[in-house]
């Protein structure tokens, strides 16, 4: 299996995109302790119990290394880093729209 490198390094700076996302009512952020739960049971009825796992390890990062993207006051995505291994991306999803 071929590995998708980014040079994270080079990306664009971020709060231009967080911003736009914002005047659209989408808000991006790193996931807060006490939404663990309802995080990690979205995830687990949209996606697999594996991946809500993954997600609960996320949680369990300082920082949390879950991010959220919410609408509104609904949860419609999520993307997590070092679940799974230490430097991996993922689990991240969406739910529809």
């Amino acid at each position: 299996m071929t590995d998708l490198l980014v040079k994270l390094y080079t990306l664009p700076p971020l709060e231009p995109v967080l911003a736009q996302q914002q005047a659209q009512g989408v808000t991006i952020r790193r996931g807060l302790a006490p939404e663990k739960h309802l995080v990690i049971d979205w995830v687990g009825r949209r996606f697999s119990p594996a991946w809500a796992s993954e997600c609960d390890v996320a949680f369990s990062r300082q920082p949390v290394s879950c991010f959220i993207a919410l609408a509104g006051d609904h949860l419609a995505g999520f993307a997590c880093h070092d679940a799974t291994y230490r430097n991996f991306f993922g689990p991240t999803g969406v739910g529809q729209a």
